[in-house]
């Protein structure tokens, strides 16, 4: 009935894979969970070797890295269920019926995103201030909210679908490294009106990046999104529908892109400063993020 897929990198999943296992045993539905290690570190190797032993779980360790969009659709084609439930390998699973609330939503023919949550306290960690300040704002969105845009609202941390939708719409594995594989995935589902679900159903991102590799992996995500534009992938009409992107056009339609960029490049030491700082500007973050699309 289920297939439960985790892409893991640089990460100890033994709770998160022991949980999983448990609810559903809990719910009395036939399973498999599938963990493929995307070439992590050998310090986490032998954690999460003890996956092996458990039932109904398969874990394998590649032998190099296949990227986040390459080693998903690898997880889907080797699924033996019709229900697909994708899930990061960084996530805390926060109620004791997140296994049960997908069960009704399978072989449904919808997608069902079930949302993400963070820490209600600022991390002790200075370093990781910038990334749950932007996951708080960004990510942390309510079921209902998330409805009104049902596919600009699509992320991949914690899904179903039926493996047939997705192996008829795989996520592209020419954007390398981080980000808007799942934005790309949202407009494709809308073009073909296949149904986009959001219910609450959260996994607590507990994964959280310092802010220096914070920023390098925004610059990867914001590379991804030109290429998308450039290779006429996303329309300028559905990037108009992402604000980063509607804020770069109306700057190029004023004439103030170039002014913008001035003093950007002016006081760009001291928004990188901010940003690593105890308190950093979620504005200031929005304004670094314009800077690199120029």
């Amino acid at each position: 009935m289920l297939s439960i897929l985790i892409p893991v990198y640089n990460f100890n999943i033994t709770v998160l894979a022991n949980t999983l296992q448990r609810q559903c045993r809990e719910s009395k539905i036939p399973f498999e969970i599938i963990c493929f290690d995307d070439a992590s570190e050998k310090s986490f190797h032998e954690s999460n070797n003890k996956l092996s032993m458990l039932s109904d779980v398969v874990y394998k360790q590649l032998e190099t890295n296949h990227g986040r969009s390459r080693i998903r659709n690898l997880l889907a084609r080797e699924a033996k269920y019709d229900n697909l439930l994708f899930m990061d390998c960084d996530s805390e699973v926060v109620s004791e019926t997140y296994i049960a609330q997908y069960i009704p939503h399978c072989n449904s023919g919808n997608v069902v995103c079930g949302g993400r949550v963070y820490d209600a306290s600022v991390p002790s960690d200075h370093k990781k201030i910038l990334r749950w300040k932007t996951g708080k704002r960004s990510e942390e969105i309510s079921a209902e909210e998330r409805s009104r845009s049902p596919y600009n609202s699509f992320m991949t941390n914690n899904f179903l679908i039926p493996k047939k939708i997705f192996l008829d719409n795989p996520l592209d594995e020419s954007l390398s490294g981080y980000g808007h594989e799942d934005t790309l995935l949202g407009f494709q589902l809308k073009k073909k009106n296949i149904p986009v679900i959001h219910i609450s159903n959260p996994l607590k991102h507990i994964g959280l990046e310092d802010a220096e590799e914070f920023l390098s992996k925004t610059e990867n995500g914001i590379e991804n999104l030109l290429l998308l534009w450039r290779e006429k992938k996303l329309t300028s009409e559905e990037l108009n529908q992402i604000p980063l992107m509607k804020t770069y056009f109306n700057f190029k339609q004023m004439f103030i892109a170039g002014v913008f960029l001035f003093f950007y490049r002016l006081f760009s030491g001291a928004i990188k400063k901010n940003m690593l700082s105890r308190n950093p500007s979620l504005i200031i973050f929005d304004i670094y993020k314009l800077g690199c699309l120029h």
